[in-house]
């Protein structure tokens, strides 16, 4: 029997949660029923050479977002046509029957000119509480015409379902959640003598997060907290692993709270679980949260973790059991928090391992592609598509 094919598209391949499970979703789907492409509206990212390499094929539509000004909207509809244009002829070409948009301009895309190319079944990814939404007035006008015609939405928690119920009209039975997956092959616990001599860090505590560098992460707050913690422990280390738009602010206060001697900015880095390794406690100090992948693998780590107590963390983490919630906004919570766990390393241990051994049993990568081709299996029947062959 022919293989369902399910072309994913999103906004780009650069490292990042969604991101990464898309990559995980489209390489470890069962290939005997299902064929898998990948579709970047830009130019792609780091990651597209993961998934080409998994045997995953990648379009990239190389779409430029122009930048604002008096004509900035004049200036859009050229490149715009040109993405939409060569989207549409993708889907004519490839035929899938099933597209699935991670993330809101991707699924907007997909689910537009899917329709119009009669693709059987539209499925949108929601892995993000809507509050960036909320004055993007004609991105909600769409979304809402989309909504239409979708078939199945799938949140990534239970956070970010009730916030699509409470802020779309959609139906309860036609969202679904699948919480992500996470690789433990990846977290041995092994620690590399060649990134401790390349980091050269010093003896004493270390603290890692890892999250791009957005205003919503809560970069802010955490350094400020910083800032008591390095008074108390002066031989500590802050490792900050990521990159955006907000970097060089967040190295201008830095500077304006006299820590650099404290706080490494290490980049992208394709090494995390090493970097988990050699930290003593991982802080998630972000605003707003769908449900964070980094969060997750710092408790497949074992690391004592600290994340607020917003979206999907309050699902991840139980307070004072698997780690600590901390207020939003809040650096002086951050600050007890983190003293708290430094100063109370068995403690922290503790905590470290019960998160380990809760993420292993919810989150196994294996069993999120299963529940992933399950819901498509469900779909395609509803749609009397060719099922997957279990051959």
């Amino acid at each position: 029997m022919r293989k369902a094919k399910i072309l994913f598209v999103i906004g780009t391949l650069d490292v990042g949660g969604a991101e990464t499970q898309l990559v995980e979703l489209a390489s470890r789907i069962d290939r005997s029923r299902f064929e898998p492409l990948v579709c970047c509206i830009s130019s792609g990212g780091e990651l597209v050479h993961a998934l080409r390499a998994r045997g995953v094929p990648v379009h990239a539509l190389g779409y430029v977002r122009t930048l604002p000004g008096p004509l900035g909207f004049v200036r859009t509809i050229p490149p715009t046509t040109r993405m939409v244009w060569d989207f549409w002829r993708l889907v004519r070409r490839e035929q899938p029957h099933i597209i699935h948009g991670v993330l809101l301009e991707a699924y907007l895309l997909g689910t537009f000119i899917g329709r119009l190319a009669r693709t059987p079944i539209v499925v949108a990814g929601r892995r993000s509480l809507g509050l960036f939404k909320e004055t993007r007035y004609f991105s909600l006008m769409l979304e809402r015409l989309a909504d239409r015609m979708t078939d199945l939405f799938i949140a990534n928690s239970e956070a970010v379902r009730r916030d699509t119920l409470e802020r779309e009209p959609i139906g309860e039975s036609n969202i679904m959640v699948i919480y992500n997956g996470v690789d433990f092959s990846r977290f041995d616990g092994s620690v590399s003598p060649a990134l401790l001599a390349d980091l050269a860090l010093p003896d004493g505590p270390r603290v890692i997060v890892v999250s791009n560098f957005i205003a919503y992460k809560g970069h802010e707050y955490f350094l400020r907290a910083w800032a008591d913690v390095v008074a108390v422990y002066p031989s500590a280390t802050a490792l900050l692993v990521g990159d955006g738009p907000h970097r060089s602010s967040l190295e201008q206060l830095v500077d304006s709270l006299n820590i650099r001697r404290s706080v490494r900015f290490l980049g992208v880095r394709h090494d995390v679980p090493a970097l988990l390794s050699v930290s003593d406690i991982y802080v998630h100090p972000s605003l707003q949260e769908g449900y964070s992948n980094s969060l997750l693998e710092a408790m497949a780590a074992g690391r004592g973790v600290i994340a607020t107590s917003v979206g999907g963390n309050v699902e991840a983490v139980t307070d004072g059991v698997t780690g600590l919630l901390v207020p939003t906004a809040h650096a002086a919570a951050l600050r007890v928090a983190m003293l708290r766990l430094l100063s109370n390393p068995a403690e922290a241990m503790a905590m470290g391992e019960r998160a380990k051994a809760t993420v292993t049993s919810r989150h196994e990568v294996g069993a999120m592609i299963r529940s992933y081709e399950a819901a498509y299996h469900r779909l395609l029947q509803r749609a009397r598509q060719p099922e997957p062959s279990e051959c």
